[in-house]
């Protein structure tokens, strides 16, 4: 029986040997299977909250997921389809001891919650520690892969809320597949883009600048 990763030996993939993804939405579940699936082997999984139904339109998990935590969703199902990986499921958000602890057993940390403030104290822990950070988000069809936090972020006035936008599963799943495609082997390229700008119409609008 061929190797799972056989057709994927030959890409030159950077695979790191532990990942935290912080925050399980529409764009942390996919970055989390996605390294599962790329073949990341230790995932440190952080989010306090619970599947609820409107998750659903964004990700694959079945009725019976609605209202249990999202890393034990996320776990099981990265689990389901890679036996071999180990994922550490923590309903709680990545701050504190967590943190401290984290920076010393992950090589990276993918941020991808709604919290500038979680955001901007994330990055200055990695800067501190020299460990790997990448920020993933989306707004509607608006998705950015960043190594950095805008400096713009005003944690003294800011509280944390969650803004419901329109989202659907497309953008969530470019968005993320760009993250993971950054870290495991574009590692200089940093993503902000439209969705719905790819392909023609940008070809077009670049002929009328040019004209």
């Amino acid at each position: 029986m061929p190797d799972i990763y056989e057709r994927q030996r030959d890409i030159g993939l950077f695979l790191p040997s532990a990942v935290t993804v912080v925050g399980l939405g529409g764009i942390g579940s996919w970055v989390a299977i996605d390294l599962a699936m790329s073949g990341v082997s230790n995932l440190y999984l952080f989010d306090p909250d619970i599947v609820e139904e409107s998750n659903r339109n964004r990700l694959p998990f079945c009725q019976g997921a609605v209202n249990r935590p999202k890393v034990e969703v996320v776990a099981e199902f990265i689990q389901a389809i890679r036996p071999d990986a180990i994922v550490v499921a923590v309903k709680d958000k990545l701050e504190g001891i967590l943190l401290e602890i984290q920076l010393g057993v992950s090589e990276l940390i993918m941020e991808c919650t709604d919290s500038p403030k979680a955001q901007f104290t994330i990055y200055n822990a990695c800067a501190k520690a020299g460990r790997k950070f990448i920020r993933v988000g989306y707004d509607g069809t608006h998705g950015t892969v960043s190594g950095v936090v805008s400096g713009w972020i005003k944690t003294d006035q800011e509280e944390e809320h969650y803004q419901v936008n329109p989202s659907w599963v497309v953008p969530a799943q470019i968005v993320a597949a760009l993250a993971v495609g950054k870290i495991l082997k574009y590692k200089d390229q940093e993503v902000g883009l439209d969705i719905s700008e790819i392909g023609i119409p940008v070809v077009q609008r670049q002929k009328r600048l040019t004209a």
